[in-house]
C-alpha cells in the first residue's frame, strides 16, 4: 500500500491567513483624493478655457465631476453635439468654461471619466435666463426700497451688511481661479447663503414693494436646499464607486461651501480626503498623458 502523507495543516493555515489578509485589504478602500474647483461658469478675462485646462492638466484627475446632468454626460464622456465647436468659436453657443476645458482634457487623456452630479432641470437654459432676470429685478427693488428709507433700522443694517459682503464676493469673480478658490472663501459664501435664506427672505416677505417676489424667492431658497442635497448624494455615489482615485469636482462657486462641508463629515473620512486647490497645484501627480 502506498504511503499517503499527512495533509500539511501548517501550509493550509498560512493560505487561510493570506486569503483573509488579501480580502481585508481589498475590502478596506483607500480614500479618494478630492479637489473642488469653484468657478464662474461664463468666465472672465483670467478664467478662460485655456487657464482652466492648465489647472486640470496639473491636477491630472482620474475622474472629473461636472455640474451637469445625465442628459449632457453619459458613459464617462460629454455627449458629442455636431457643430458645437464651430458654434462656440462663432460665439453662437456659449457653453460654460468648464464644459469646454474638460472636453479638451478628455481629448488629451481619454482614460479620464467625466461624470455629472447635478439634477435634471427641464428647459435648463430657459430656467437659468428666467432666474437671472428675476434675481436682477429683485436686487434692484431691494436697493430701491433701501435707498428710499422704507426698511426699518434692523432690516436696513442687515441689508447693508449683506450688500457689502455680496459686492466683495462679486468683485472676486473677476479674479483668477486660484484666487477664487482661496481657503477663506468658504466662510464668505456660507455667510452670503445664510443671509439670503434668512434676512433677505424675511425682508422680501415683509415689505409691500417686495411682495411680487415672495413666492418666487421662497421657491428658489427651497429649491437650493433640495438641489444641494441631491448634488451631495450623487457625489457620495461616485465616492462609494471608487477608491484611491483623484477626483476633481468643478462647480459654480456658490455651491462650493455646501459640497466642501459635506465632504468634511467624519463618516466620509474612509471615502475621501479633501485637498485644497493650492495644495493640489503645489504637489501635482505625475502626468500620464
Amino acid at each position: 500500500m502506498a504511503y499517503k502523507p499527512c495533509f500539511n495543516w501548517i501550509k493550509l493555515g498560512a493560505i487561510i491567513v493570506w486569503v483573509v489578509a488579501a480580502y481585508s485589504a481589498s475590502a478596506e478602500p483607500s480614500p479618494n483624493r478630492v479637489i473642488i474647483l469653484g468657478t464662474k461658469h461664463n468666465g472672465n478675462k483670467l478664467v478662460t478655457v485655456g487657464s482652466m485646462l492648465q489647472i486640470i492638466k496639473r491636477i491630472n484627475p482620474d475622474i472629473i465631476l461636472l455640474e451637469f446632468d445625465s442628459s449632457v454626460i453619459k458613459n464617462c464622456t460629454i455627449n458629442k453635439v455636431w457643430g458645437a465647436k464651430t458654434a462656440e468659436f462663432l460665439g453662437v453657443w456659449n457653453n460654460p468654461i468648464e464644459y469646454r476645458a474638460t472636453r479638451k482634457f478628455k481629448e488629451i487623456k481619454d482614460s479620464v471619466c467625466i461624470a455629472p452630479f447635478d439634477i435634471y432641470i427641464p428647459n435648463r437654459k430657459s430656467y437659468i435666463s428666467y432666474t437671472q432676470l428675476m434675481e436682477k429685478s429683485h436686487q434692484e427693488t431691494l436697493m430701491r426700497v433701501y435707498n428710499e428709507g422704507l426698511l426699518n433700522a434692523g432690516d436696513a443694517d442687515e441689508f447693508n451688511n449683506y450688500t457689502n459682503i455680496n459686492n466683495a464676493f462679486l468683485r472676486l469673480l473677476d479674479s483668477s481661479l486660484v484666487r477664487m478658490n482661496s481657503p477663506n472663501l468658504t466662510d464668505t459664501i456660507e455667510t452670503i447663503i445664510y443671509k439670503e435664506k434668512h434676512a433677505i427672505r424675511r425682508i422680501t416677505m415683509n415689505y409691500p414693494a417686495l411682495q411680487p417676489f415672495s413666492n418666487w424667492y421662497n421657491a428658489q431658497v427651497d429649491f437650493w436646499d433640495e438641489r444641494s442635497e441631491a448634488i451631495n448624494k450623487k457625489i457620495l455615489k461616485e465616492l462609494n464607486a471608487n477608491s484611491n482615485k483623484t477626483i476633481l469636482i468643478i462647480t459654480g462657486l456658490l455651491h462650493k461651501s455646501d459640497i466642501e462641508n459635506f465632504l468634511k463629515r467624519k463618516e466620509l473620512a474612509s471615502l475621501c480626503k479633501l485637498i485644497p486647490l493650492q495644495e493640489a497645484l503645489t504637489n501635482p501627480p505625475i502626468a500620464d498623458f
